[in-house]
């Protein structure tokens, strides 16, 4: 219950707008990420060719947030920066797995991320959302 609320807070975007921090992200091939880091953690919205992909961590990288596939995922550092998992995870009435993995600079910076979420059908599992998004600047505006 304690991660369900903790994530809940984050997601929500009950902090006031004093207290956040928006960065946006875009790349050559159409990706945008918005990147908002918040009392809580940091929210990254993702968009690209349609699809969209909503991913939290929490500021101690304790756990996080892959929305619609996993509320409470296992966080690695990699060389590049988090890699974020959850293998099997029960959603409604549905079984869903998920994985995020984020380029991140030492100051924060987005360079790249991909997030790939599956349900669990008949037949096996199939993917819902899977976006790539490599090769990411921050926007700065005109």
């Amino acid at each position: 219950m304690k991660k369900v609320l903790m994530v809940a807070l984050l997601m929500a975007g009950v902090q006031a707008q004093a207290d956040t921090e928006m960065r946006v992200y875009t790349n050559a091939e159409g990706c945008t990420v918005i990147q908002e880091a918040r009392t809580n953690g940091t929210t990254y919205d993702i968009e690209m060719a349609g699809q969209r992909a909503f991913v939290g961590v929490l500021h101690d990288r304790s756990t996080g947030d892959i929305a619609a596939f996993c509320d409470d995922v296992k966080i690695t550092s990699t060389a590049k920066g988090l890699k974020m998992e959850c293998a099997k995870n029960q959603n409604g009435g549905l079984t869903t797995r998920g994985a995020a993995e984020l380029g991140l600079l030492k100051d924060g910076t987005l360079t790249s991320i991909s997030v790939i979420g599956q349900v669990k059908k008949l037949l096996g599992w199939q993917t819902d959302t899977e976006i790539s998004c490599a090769n990411l600047e921050e926007d700065v505006g005109p």
